[in-house]
């Protein structure tokens, strides 16, 4: 054993054939060498460990070098920097040859941009690139990214995660799950895939509880000033009595205005609206208007007491309204057609089928209460004694009900881990 205080100490690799960088020792207050049986030489330190190789600098309690190869057992409060980057870890390993180091043990990677933490850990000097594993949790600008396994891209400022996904976006208090995600903090993109799902919890005014879950095959979400997501192929959306499925999605969440395309379907309350085209605007956390565009038909059972009978309007295009979370004012546009069935004393008491260019039907408390129709007026009614035998058979052209409303269950058979 020899102690040395302040005692600068040149490595020479006498193994590594091509001309590399120096380690250079520069403090360590107790050290030792020797060689093993198998020809390798070690030195062994310990004590304010403290090494240098151009511009990257390593500390820690105790190192172990094996000098033929070149690399450095580190133990004990490990810290590698390089320039803005610091590496910390319980216990690592440091490679010359190749510029890299491990880590074992609340390893943390601090870059100028974003923090990593993980079990275990690999940065690539050189390469500027880490590859994180087991509890990984990445926190930049405006996200914080949860997974078994991570490789970050710090020129790009990119994430790539895998297994056990989670991306919770502070600002809008939305998180997405899955099994594969790619994230940008330069740009703020995130494209998540492998069974991507999102749910995002809100408080509306009067205190209630606004639970937002969607699931699809891919989820893109831009955090920049469009403030926007687009999900895409089997998309399923809930929030509390608003259900709806299409191939599309796009949700401006800045705006609170939901776009869906591709053989768009929404149920709300009562109601099944489909049509080419379906935006929907929320205000306060609130259904506030639906927007069906092209072959938009509506349809909302009757009575409970009638299962098979359905108030229904169909045309070119149709605006709902709503106010309180209940239905106000259907106006239908062009080719407008309606069925609504007629009851007296909770008995059924027949049903008229009226056409024009345009109808309006007003709700009182959801319910429909008066009905205009303006233009090219056409009417029939038909009694209770005919609708005994078979009350499908007046039905509007398009009408299908749909059996698949989705629940929050269907997005989620299990809470999520928020």
């Amino acid at each position: 054993m020899m102690k040395a205080a302040a005692i600068i100490f040149v490595l020479t690799l006498q193994a590594f054939s091509q001309q590399s960088e120096l380690i250079i020792l520069q403090n360590a207050d107790i050290f030792s060498g020797k060689r093993l049986d198998n020809g390798e030489d070690v030195r062994e330190l310990t004590g304010n460990v403290r090494f240098k190789q151009g511009n990257t600098k390593v500390w820690c309690d105790k190192a172990v070098q094996l000098l033929n190869r070149n690399e450095i057992e580190l133990n004990g409060n490990v810290k590698i920097v390089r320039d803005t980057v610091t590496l910390t870890a319980k216990k690592g390993r440091y490679y010359g040859n190749t510029r890299k180091a491990d880590g074992e043990g609340n390893v943390k990677l601090k870059t100028s941009n974003v923090t990593l933490f993980a079990d275990l850990g690999t940065y690539y000097l050189d390469e500027e690139r880490a590859f994180f594993q087991r509890n990984v949790r990445v926190i930049d600008s405006t996200t914080v990214i949860y997974s078994q396994q991570l490789t970050y891209f710090e020129k790009e400022r990119k994430s790539e995660a895998m297994l056990d996904v989670k991306i919770v976006n502070r600002d809008d208090n939305f998180t997405m799950y899955g099994n594969y995600l790619v994230h940008s903090d330069s740009t703020h993109y995130s494209r998540m895939t492998e069974n991507p799902r999102l749910i995002q919890i809100d408080t509306t005014d009067k205190g209630e509880i606004d639970t937002l879950a969607v699931k699809s095959i891919v989820m893109e979400s831009f955090d920049d000033s469009t403030k926007k997501m687009i999900v895409k192929d089997s998309v399923v959306i809930v929030r509390g009595s608003l259900a709806a499925r299409s191939g599309l999605l796009k949700y401006f969440r800045q705006d609170g205005k939901i776009e869906l395309h591709n053989k768009p379907i929404v149920w709300y309350q009562e109601n099944q609206v489909t049509g080419d085209t379906i935006f929907l605007t929320m205000e306060k956390k609130r259904l506030k208007s639906a927007s069906i565009k092209s072959r938009a038909f509506v349809l909302s059972q009757s009575d409970s007491l009638y299962p098979n009978r359905f108030n229904q309007l169909t045309g070119r295009s149709i605006l709902m309204t709503f106010k309180e979370n209940k239905l106000q004012q259907t106006f239908v546009e062009r080719n407008a057609m309606s069925l609504y069935f007629l009851y007296g004393d909770s008995a059924g008491n027949g049903v008229n089928k009226t056409s024009g260019d345009e109808i309006t039907m007003r709700f009182d408390d959801g319910k429909p209460n008066t009905i205009h129709v303006i233009k090219g007026i056409e009417g029939s009614f038909f009694p209770e004694n005919l609708l005994q035998r078979n009350e499908s058979q007046y039905n509007l052209d398009g009408f299908f009900l749909r059996s698949d409303r989705p629940k929050f269950s269907t997005v989620f058979p299990t809470k999520p881990k928020l």
